[in-house]
């Protein structure tokens, strides 16, 4: 009796084979449309590539003056640079996937399964734009500070070298004034021993509700809102640049601008793992899996290089009662009805509300601990954020 042909990899069109014809097609749908909408993030970063599993930036102090030789045996000054704060940047890996069943292919529903890695890229794209925009988000807040202690954006930066302070902080919504009281405290932005360091603003970064106010404010022949034939001075001074990611409807702000000397600002993108896209398939259930991932950090590693205005009207400041240690519950005075309400402990936000009375309590929260730092954010409708004052339990 003849033995029955067997069933082998070889003379059988086995499920892997359909993993397999669909992937070259959806990797180049989900590559080309990743790359659809320019990037928007890395007008505003540097950029880079990263080898590691962390990078770290380390700040330096800053020589003081010069001091006069007053004879030809006088000794050369010698002076000791002072060692910086840390800047650590530990890379998180991201992923998302689908999957696609073999009826769906054999019915022959391409058009709908290429929908998919469609999807998933601008999705990952959009991941990046957001998660990029975090630092400008939280950039006038104490309680999001940044390695010196301070907000991003603020005017009592720590000097490592002098008893000064840097600021990089203004106040007020944009305007021709406003935007040159910017370039003005830009100008006047000093190193750690507190000497001028020349910076140099070249572009203006607004959300999309600010875009017609700043284009018209530096690229208009006469001054903008006024009445006058006064010339513009600042025509030209800046390229505007309209970051989507930074406006309310990405939980950012609609009001809040800066300007940035890019040769100087530190704001600092690392690709540890650029987005890739792979396949895999399951031989029992005939299932196709496609993966993308991704790996990188973001940061800040110096604040002088952009100067920032929060805009608007502020909201009224809550008051936080101090907690004991170990209570799980934290109360607030001084709220306004129908205002958001963000709660932060140690620089990380634990609890959001909306106020419905003049108090507010946030309950169910992790205990507190003896040294526990806490701010609330108020944000009353149309107004911009005002943070309360540190709370130390």
């Amino acid at each position: 009796m003849t033995t029955p042909v067997q069933p082998t990899n070889t003379n059988t069109h086995i499920s892997n084979d359909f993993g397999k014809l669909l992937e070259p097609g959806l990797r180049k749908i989900f590559f080309e449309t990743y790359a659809e909408v320019p990037e928007q993030f890395s007008k505003i970063y540097n950029v880079n590539t990263s080898t590691k599993s962390r990078e770290i930036d380390y700040g330096l102090g800053a020589f003081g003056d010069w001091v006069e030789r007053t004879s030809e045996l006088s000794e050369v000054d010698y002076e000791k640079i002072s060692a910086g704060d840390e800047r650590l940047y530990v890379h998180k890996a991201y992923t998302k996937g689908f999957m696609v069943g073999r009826e769906l292919y054999d019915d022959e529903q391409y058009s709908q399964i290429k929908k998919f890695p469609a999807a998933m890229a601008r999705a990952g794209r959009a991941f990046v734009e957001k998660e990029a925009a975090t630092p400008i988000h939280d950039a006038f807040l104490n309680a999001r500070p940044i390695y010196d202690g301070s907000a991003l954006f603020a005017n009592d930066h720590k000097l490592v070298d002098s008893t000064g302070k840097g600021s990089n902080l203004i106040t007020g919504a944009l305007s021709d004034a406003n935007l040159k009281l910017a370039m003005q405290c830009m100008r006047e932005t000093v190193d750690e021993a507190g000497n001028l360091i020349s910076a140099s603003p070249k572009k203006l970064v607004v959300p999309p509700s600010l875009e017609f106010v700043a284009k018209e404010i530096v690229n208009s022949t006469l001054k903008s809102g006024t009445n006058y034939n006064d010339a513009n001075t600042v025509k030209g001074a800046l390229d505007v640049v309209v970051w989507d990611y930074m406006g309310a409807a990405s939980g950012g702000s609609d009001t809040a601008w800066f300007i940035m000397d890019p040769a100087i600002a530190q704001l600092n993108f690392f690709w540890r793992v650029r987005p890739e896209f792979k396949h895999d398939e399951d031989f029992d259930t005939f299932v196709a899996k496609y993966r993308g991932y991704m790996r990188f950090s973001y940061g800040v590693s110096d604040w002088r290089g952009v100067v920032g205005s929060l805009g608007g009207t502020a909201s009224a400041k809550a008051v936080i009662k101090k907690p004991a240690a170990a209570a799980t519950t934290v109360e607030l005075t001084t709220c306004v009805n129908g205002a958001n309400l963000a709660l932060y402990i140690n620089g990380k936000k634990v609890a959001s509300a909306t106020a419905s009375a003049t108090t507010h309590s946030f309950t169910d929260l992790p205990a507190v601990a003896t040294g526990d730092v806490i701010y609330c954010v108020q944000t009353e409708k149309d107004k911009v954020p005002t943070e309360s004052a540190a709370v130390t339990v």
